[in-house]
């Protein structure tokens, strides 16, 4: 592998732990939901949003509009 390749592998990993840490103790999920969500969203996306903030926006937007969608569903 290139050097290169491996640093942005390495800092996908790093950004993915993070964004899962600060996902259970912002909103109160479980490391197992924030790793599938953080996953799921990386799998949409061509390319990741250019800050860290941006992207953990998202996530959370993601996360927020579905429950309120799930709430008014069943209400």
């Amino acid at each position: 592998m290139k050097k290169k390749q491996k640093r942005s592998i390495a800092s996908l990993i790093l950004i993915r732990e993070k964004l899962a840490h600060d996902l259970c103790n912002e909103i109160y999920m479980s490391k197992d939901e924030a790793y599938e969500i953080i996953d799921f969203s990386f799998q949409l996306s061509d390319k990741l949003p250019e800050t860290y903030d941006q992207l953990k926006s998202e996530i959370k937007s993601y996360i927020i509009i579905n429950m309120l969608s799930l709430v008014t569903k069943f209400h």
